[in-house]
Protein backbone atom coordinates (compact mmCIF):
# COMPACT_ATOMS: atom_id res chain seq x y z
CA UNK A 1 0.00 0.00 0.00
CA UNK A 2 1.39 3.25 -1.27
CA UNK A 3 1.83 6.05 1.88
CA UNK A 4 -0.21 9.07 -0.26
CA UNK A 5 -2.89 7.27 -0.04
CA UNK A 6 -3.36 6.75 3.93
CA UNK A 7 -4.45 10.84 4.88
CA UNK A 8 -6.48 13.09 3.46
CA UNK A 9 -3.52 15.61 2.20
CA UNK A 10 -1.47 13.12 0.80
CA UNK A 11 -4.59 11.62 -1.31
CA UNK A 12 -5.03 15.22 -2.28
CA UNK A 13 -1.22 16.12 -3.01
CA UNK A 14 -1.38 12.62 -4.79
CA UNK A 15 -4.49 13.67 -7.48
CA UNK A 16 -3.02 16.94 -8.35
CA UNK A 17 -0.16 15.20 -9.71
CA UNK A 18 -2.17 12.78 -11.55
CA UNK A 19 -3.44 15.80 -13.04
CA UNK A 20 -0.18 17.33 -13.74
CA UNK A 21 1.15 14.27 -15.20
CA UNK A 22 -1.75 13.70 -17.52
CA UNK A 23 -0.97 16.39 -19.14
CA UNK A 24 1.79 14.92 -21.27
CA UNK A 25 0.85 11.65 -23.67
CA UNK A 26 -0.92 8.94 -23.61
CA UNK A 27 -2.04 9.51 -20.27
CA UNK A 28 -3.89 12.99 -20.83
CA UNK A 29 -7.09 11.23 -22.39
CA UNK A 30 -10.11 11.33 -19.71
CA UNK A 31 -13.72 11.17 -20.16
CA UNK A 32 -16.20 13.74 -20.15
CA UNK A 33 -19.77 13.71 -19.22
CA UNK A 34 -22.67 16.55 -19.99
CA UNK A 35 -26.53 16.87 -19.87
CA UNK A 36 -27.86 15.57 -23.76
CA UNK A 37 -30.27 18.32 -24.90
CA UNK A 38 -32.58 14.86 -25.62
CA UNK A 39 -31.52 11.67 -23.74
CA UNK A 40 -30.07 12.29 -20.31
CA UNK A 41 -25.85 12.23 -19.54
CA UNK A 42 -23.58 11.47 -22.29
CA UNK A 43 -20.08 10.98 -22.57
CA UNK A 44 -16.87 11.17 -24.66
CA UNK A 45 -13.26 10.82 -24.74
CA UNK A 46 -11.49 14.29 -24.66
CA UNK A 47 -8.06 15.09 -24.18
CA UNK A 48 -6.76 17.31 -20.77
CA UNK A 49 -4.70 20.15 -22.23
CA UNK A 50 -4.27 21.94 -18.67
CA UNK A 51 -4.75 21.31 -14.87
CA UNK A 52 -4.51 24.41 -12.33
CA UNK A 53 -4.38 23.20 -9.03
CA UNK A 54 -4.54 27.17 -7.53
CA UNK A 55 -7.81 27.74 -9.66
CA UNK A 56 -9.11 23.95 -9.25
CA UNK A 57 -9.85 24.35 -13.24
CA UNK A 58 -8.99 21.41 -15.29
CA UNK A 59 -9.55 22.22 -19.25
CA UNK A 60 -10.23 20.32 -22.84
CA UNK A 61 -10.31 21.63 -26.21
CA UNK A 62 -13.49 21.37 -28.43
CA UNK A 63 -14.71 22.17 -31.93
CA UNK A 64 -17.06 25.44 -31.34
CA UNK A 65 -19.89 23.36 -33.64
CA UNK A 66 -19.43 20.51 -31.48
CA UNK A 67 -22.82 18.69 -29.23
CA UNK A 68 -20.79 18.94 -26.16
CA UNK A 69 -20.84 22.88 -26.82
CA UNK A 70 -24.37 23.14 -27.44
CA UNK A 71 -25.05 21.03 -24.02
CA UNK A 72 -22.98 22.48 -21.92
CA UNK A 73 -24.76 25.98 -22.93
CA UNK A 74 -28.11 24.60 -22.16
CA UNK A 75 -26.96 23.19 -18.71
CA UNK A 76 -22.95 23.47 -17.47
CA UNK A 77 -22.97 20.77 -14.92
CA UNK A 78 -20.46 18.50 -16.15
CA UNK A 79 -17.67 15.84 -15.07
CA UNK A 80 -14.86 14.62 -15.67
CA UNK A 81 -13.72 11.38 -15.39
CA UNK A 82 -10.06 9.90 -15.27
CA UNK A 83 -8.37 6.60 -14.38
CA UNK A 84 -4.88 5.58 -13.83
CA UNK A 85 -3.90 2.08 -13.86
CA UNK A 86 -0.46 1.95 -12.78
CA UNK A 87 -1.37 4.39 -9.28
CA UNK A 88 -4.75 2.57 -9.45
CA UNK A 89 -6.79 6.01 -8.66
CA UNK A 90 -9.89 7.09 -10.12
CA UNK A 91 -11.07 10.59 -10.09
CA UNK A 92 -14.16 12.22 -10.77
CA UNK A 93 -14.31 15.85 -10.87
CA UNK A 94 -16.96 17.83 -11.28
CA UNK A 95 -18.16 21.45 -11.36
CA UNK A 96 -19.79 23.87 -13.99
CA UNK A 97 -17.93 24.56 -17.04
CA UNK A 98 -16.89 27.68 -18.82
CA UNK A 99 -16.86 27.76 -23.08
CA UNK A 100 -14.15 30.17 -24.14
CA UNK A 101 -13.44 31.30 -27.67
CA UNK A 102 -11.99 33.97 -29.81
CA UNK A 103 -9.72 36.46 -28.47
CA UNK A 104 -9.79 34.75 -24.70
CA UNK A 105 -8.17 31.48 -25.71
CA UNK A 106 -6.23 32.86 -29.52
CA UNK A 107 -3.21 33.05 -27.84
CA UNK A 108 -3.51 29.12 -27.35
CA UNK A 109 -3.56 28.94 -30.97
CA UNK A 110 -0.30 29.04 -32.12
CA UNK A 111 0.58 26.81 -29.14
CA UNK A 112 -1.33 23.63 -31.49
CA UNK A 113 0.59 21.31 -33.55
CA UNK A 114 -0.81 21.57 -37.08
CA UNK A 115 -1.94 17.99 -37.27
CA UNK A 116 -4.42 18.70 -34.17
CA UNK A 117 -5.67 21.82 -35.94
CA UNK A 118 -7.24 20.45 -38.30
CA UNK A 119 -9.90 19.40 -35.44
CA UNK A 120 -11.34 22.44 -35.29
CA UNK A 121 -13.18 23.18 -38.74
CA UNK A 122 -14.77 19.89 -39.75
CA UNK A 123 -17.61 20.80 -42.39
CA UNK A 124 -20.28 19.30 -41.96
CA UNK A 125 -20.22 20.46 -38.18
CA UNK A 126 -19.38 17.54 -35.93
CA UNK A 127 -22.33 15.05 -35.16
CA UNK A 128 -23.72 16.16 -38.88
CA UNK A 129 -24.73 13.19 -40.50
CA UNK A 130 -23.15 12.05 -43.20
CA UNK A 131 -23.38 9.71 -46.51
CA UNK A 132 -19.78 7.68 -45.75
CA UNK A 133 -16.83 7.59 -43.21
CA UNK A 134 -14.67 10.24 -45.50
CA UNK A 135 -17.41 12.98 -46.58
CA UNK A 136 -16.42 15.43 -44.61
CA UNK A 137 -13.38 18.14 -44.90
CA UNK A 138 -11.06 19.21 -42.37
CA UNK A 139 -10.33 22.79 -42.13
CA UNK A 140 -8.35 24.74 -39.74
CA UNK A 141 -10.45 27.55 -38.46
CA UNK A 142 -9.19 29.24 -35.40
CA UNK A 143 -13.08 30.77 -35.19
CA UNK A 144 -14.18 27.47 -34.52
CA UNK A 145 -11.50 26.75 -31.63
CA UNK A 146 -12.96 26.58 -27.79
CA UNK A 147 -11.83 26.19 -24.95
CA UNK A 148 -13.98 23.97 -22.38
CA UNK A 149 -12.58 24.89 -18.52
CA UNK A 150 -14.28 23.15 -15.58
CA UNK A 151 -14.36 24.99 -12.51
CA UNK A 152 -14.48 22.16 -9.92
CA UNK A 153 -16.35 22.17 -7.26
CA UNK A 154 -15.55 18.56 -6.15
CA UNK A 155 -13.42 16.03 -6.66
CA UNK A 156 -13.92 12.17 -5.87
CA UNK A 157 -10.78 10.03 -5.60
CA UNK A 158 -10.78 6.09 -5.66
CA UNK A 159 -7.73 4.99 -4.69
CA UNK A 160 -7.78 1.04 -5.28
CA UNK A 161 -5.04 -1.13 -3.58
CA UNK A 162 -4.87 -4.59 -3.00
CA UNK A 163 -5.35 -4.93 0.17
CA UNK A 164 -7.71 -1.73 1.65
CA UNK A 165 -9.80 0.49 -1.03
CA UNK A 166 -9.49 4.34 0.07
CA UNK A 167 -12.19 6.84 -1.54
CA UNK A 168 -12.63 10.75 -0.32
CA UNK A 169 -14.32 13.87 -1.83
CA UNK A 170 -12.68 16.76 -1.19
CA UNK A 171 -15.07 19.90 -1.97
CA UNK A 172 -14.63 23.63 -2.96
CA UNK A 173 -16.62 24.92 -0.20
CA UNK A 174 -14.60 22.90 2.21
CA UNK A 175 -11.54 24.57 0.99
CA UNK A 176 -10.62 21.01 -0.34
CA UNK A 177 -9.82 20.00 3.63
CA UNK A 178 -11.81 16.50 2.33
CA UNK A 179 -13.67 13.38 4.42
CA UNK A 180 -13.12 9.65 3.96
CA UNK A 181 -15.94 7.97 1.83
CA UNK A 182 -16.44 3.97 2.45
CA UNK A 183 -15.43 3.19 -1.22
Amino acid sequence: MTDWSKSLTGLHERLWQDLADALAPPARRVVLSSISLTSGPEARMVVLRAADRGRAEVAVHTDILSTKVAELRADPHATIHSWNETLQLQLRLRGTMRIETGAAVAHLWPRIPDGSRSSYGVTPAPGTPIPASDAYDRTPDQAKFAVLTLEIAEIDAVHLSGDYHRRALYRRQDRWHGAWLAP
